[in-house]
């Protein structure tokens, strides 16, 4: 606001808040035209100060609390102002021209704001955001500018760590809804492998949160450079005090001046020393102090006093992350409770947050992680990293069991002994060690965090990774005593999936007629969904492979990228799929079949109804079958014009032409191209989950309340994507269970068993010696003239006879090809087992599951 008015209206009121309320006098009384980006910031900066003020850290002291009233006062008189009017050439150049320079005007709150939000019209919070208030009567002596930008990172901190908390009870509610839902599908006994759908919801829910939460602490770095580590937060955080008396001591007894900032990042490491383990040799236990005393050339008295904030710190820290019980530093505490006169119990930094403080501080989680990554470090890569059982029960309770405590620290020893260190061999020696998988980001991104981790293990740990292991924890104290249920059934489903898909290969073999198996779609496809059976490999700890997170990353990257993406291409390899769909379509539309008489070919229907690359738009109308098919098999639209025609003109009684029953067909198909089918078109949770588009996302579930409280925070975006998400994940989940590559097999071999039964086979052996054209091209051709043909323009096409074609009716074993058609569809495909093509069982939406919407 300061550059929007004359110098001489706030020149008088130096550094402090006080100018603002003079610049906003001013800005109303000249009806002042403002940049609307000014409402939206303040609007923000008010939304996040407020959150802050109400947290148990303050931001409500007096100088915070006098700032709110000026910055609410001042959002009365903008919002009336009219908006001046940017143009593109302007708007151009202030994007070109915001470079580092430009930083100290970002919004500081800017990182938890929604992402491409716009302003909705909707009535404001009045509490927050009043249309008028008195004016706020001058404070001397107010805070300055340059505290309240000094004190930002603080603010920004508990910001971030009570997102992470929101966050993480998203997770845990999802892993809640699993265990119910498990419970109650034993108890009315539906198929186990029914919970997967509910695994799904809970591994996209912790993904995005992941990806959230490194976002944020991207930003966080970026805003706030010395908050770099989780220790350098958490000293922002409970070290103020001890800040000042650093700050005094080297005003006092140093001859360089040291900021504010670089006092955090020595206090934040000295944090750090207790992190790691004593032997780690980058430990810098020993010379952190000579080190700081050096750089700001601190004298002996200064030093001295330093060393003893030093050791102050290390006992603070020893005292806050303790694991295991210790007779030393019981002894400790009790010393400090003593003194206090009052108990002084661990992990009490953080409070008023339920999953990430307390008996599940995260902060505790990041030391169990630093001390592992010394164990890395000490293991040469080639090595595995095996636990020593003479060891057991160094890190905590051994006898723990699923169900018996709702606190992370009980899980220690489980961390330590199992779960980490087979996460780290599976990192370096197992599927994550030798391929970078693609979608990594967005289907598996504690996985990614995770080989970071192992592949640099002296880096200070990140909040991302820590944030990850605590969801992995989390999910598996959430779901109690049904972690051996679920943990039992995802290894099944996950085999199950791969035993269905090698039963498929080896059939094809069987197929003489089929050209499938010297497809490379087929066969590039069918190997790269067959090394993603590599994330089960049995030679790892049980509950590191399948507990909750881990088991739903696994089966996730299964479904969307193998089982979804690659039997994409799997499954209309040789046209299979675009022939099944339109024969299907026509003897729906013409009354031949019902919908849902054939339960497979409908779940496949409906599936691929939006899928351009086979419809070419809005399904066919009768009439249109011929034309679009032929558009589908890549032929041009003039040529497909002609095509229809000439199939319209043989069901109407025309003589076929003179040049045979493939000449036309074999002439304007040479040169083709289809277009792949694009999972994004079929699946919208796909394009939610592998590609991240949200652009057409409705929050259904927030009340106008929850949108004007939440609104700007990144966990109310997370909750409107992850509601959305698994909203459109139910209602396609049908298509999820289809176990694309077996289908693709059967969908193979219902065209060539068709070929046979038509009678056709014998002919289009011919048609391939003929025209050196693979043997699927010619039975293109006699599907779509005739069989669509006669769908298309017969006047009954059930019972249509080709008295016209000689050749076809010689061949064929009935006259009423279509007739025979349809009734061949249900003997083939009605006595089909489920069991063949279902990798899980796909519950019905409406059926009772419980569903948790997030808020």
């Amino acid at each position: 606001m300061r550059t929007n008015v004359p110098n001489e209206i706030v020149g008088g009121y130096g550094d402090t808040v006080n100018f603002l309320l003079p610049a906003a006098d001013w800005m109303r009384a000249h009806n002042h035209a403002i940049d609307p980006t000014i409402v939206r910031d303040l609007k923000l900066c008010i939304r996040m100060r407020r959150r802050v003020a109400d947290s148990i850290f303050g931001g409500g002291d007096g100088g915070h609390k006098y700032f709110l009233e000026v910055l609410v006062f001042c959002w009365t008189v903008l919002r009336l102002l009219p908006v001046a009017e940017i143009t593109s050439t302007k708007q151009s150049t202030r994007e070109e021209d915001a470079g580092e320079e430009d930083t100290i005007h970002v919004n500081r709150f800017s990182a938890f704001d929604m992402e491409g939000e716009e302003e909705e019209e909707e009535e404001e919070d009045t509490d927050m955001f009043p249309t008028m208030v008195p004016r706020p009567q001058r404070v001397e002596n107010s805070v300055t500018v340059e505290d309240l930008l000094t004190s930002d990172d603080r603010n920004d901190a508990i910001l971030f760590l009570l997102t992470l908390d929101e966050l993480m009870g998203i997770v845990a509610c999802q892993y809640r809804v699993l265990a119910s839902n498990v419970s109650s599908n034993q108890r009315q006994g539906i198929n186990g492998s029914a919970m997967i759908e509910n695994l799904l919801d809970a591994t996209i829910a912790a993904n995005f949160a992941m990806q959230s939460v490194q976002q944020l602490e991207m930003e966080l770095h970026a805003q706030h450079d010395h908050l770099t580590t989780p220790c350098r937060l958490l000293a922002t955080l409970v070290l103020p005090e001890i800040t000042a008396n650093v700050d005094a001591i080297v005003r006092q007894h140093g001859s360089k001046s040291c900021n504010r900032r670089e006092i955090i990042v020595f206090l934040g490491d000295c944090m750090e020393c207790c992190f790691h383990n004593q032997s780690d040799s980058w430990n810098r236990k020993d010379s952190i102090v000579s080190e700081f005393v050096a750089q700001y050339e601190v004298n002996a008295t200064g030093s001295s006093e330093l060393e003893q904030i030093f050791q102050g710190v290390l006992r603070m820290t020893l005292l806050e992350i303790s694991m295991k019980p210790d007779v030393g530093v019981e002894k400790l505490r009790e010393e400090v409770a003593q003194e206090m006169g009052k108990p002084h119990n661990s992990h009490s930094w953080l409070s008023r947050m339920e999953y990430i403080a307390g008996d599940r501080s995260i902060h505790h989680t990041v030391r169990i992680l630093q001390l592992f990554a010394g164990v890395i470090d000490s293991c040469a890569p080639d090595k595995k990293l095996l636990f020593d059982p003479r060891r057991r029960g160094m890190f905590g309770n051994p006898l723990w069991a699923p169900g018996r405590s709702t606190k992370i620290r009980d899980m220690d020893e489980l961390l330590m002994s199992r779960l980490l260190p087979d996460w780290a061999n599976m990192c370096r020696h197992g599927i994550m060690g030798k391929i970078k998988l693609p979608r990594d980001s967005e289907l598996c991104p504690f996985f990614v965090q995770l080989k970071s981790y192992v592949d640099n293990p002296r880096k200070p740990v990140t909040w991302s990774l820590a944030f990850g292991v605590h969801a992995a924890l989390t999910s598996i104290l959430e779901v109690k005593h049904g972690l051996p249920e679920i943990t039992g059934t995802s290894k099944s489903v996950f085999d199950n999936y791969f035993a269905q898909a090698a039963n498929a290969g080896k059939l094809s073999l069987n197929e003489k007629s089929s050209n499938i198996n010297n497809s490379a779609t087929w066969k590039h496809n069918l190997c790269m969904i067959s090394f993603l059976e590599n994330f089960g490999l049995p030679v790892y700890d049980n509950l590191a492979l399948w507990n909750p997170l881990c088991a739903g990353t696994s089966i996730s990257v299964l479904n969307f990228f193998g089982n979804i993406e690659g039997g994409c291409a799997i499954i209309d390899c040789q046209a299979q799929l675009r022939i099944m769909m339109y024969l299907y379509h026509g003897l729906v539309i013409n009354g031949i079949i019902g919908e849902g008489d054939i339960p497979l070919l409908q779940i496949l229907y409906n599936g691929f109804k939006k899928c351009k690359a086979l419809w070419q738009g809005s399904l066919p109308k009768r009439g249109e079958l011929a034309k679009r098919f032929w558009i589908s098999f890549g032929m041009g639209l003039s040529d497909s014009k002609q095509m229809s025609e000439s199939a319209r003109l043989l069901a109407r009684g025309g003589r076929l032409p003179l040049d045979g029953l493939f000449t036309q067909g074999v002439r304007l198909c040479r040169g083709r191209r289809m277009h792949p089918i694009d999972p994004a078109e079929i699946l919208t949770s796909f394009r939610r989950v592998c590609e991240r588009d949200f652009h057409d996302v409705v929050d259904k579930y927030h009340t106008p309340e929850q949108k004007k409280n939440s609104r700007g925070t990144e966990q109310y975006t997370v909750a409107v994507h992850t509601n959305d998400t698994l909203d459109h994940l139910e209602d396609e989940i049908q298509l999820h269970a289809v176990n694309f590559i077996p289908v693709s097999y059967y969908l193979e071999q219902f065209v060539c068993s068709i070929s046979r039964v038509l009678g056709w086979e014998a002919l289009l052996k011919s048609f391939k010696q003929d025209n050196n054209m693979d043997m699927r091209q010619g039975f293109a051709i006699l599907f779509a003239q005739h069989i669509l043909g006669a769908l298309d323009f017969a006047t009954d096409p059930l019972n249509h006879t080709f008295q016209n074609v000689p050749g076809l009716i010689a061949l064929s074993p009935a006259p009423n090809i279509v007739a025979g058609t349809a009734a061949f569809l249900g003997s083939f495909f009605e006595p089909l087992p489920p069991q063949n093509v279902m990798w899980f069982q796909a519950v019905d939406s409406g059926d009772g599951t419980q569903v948790e919407v997030v808020r």
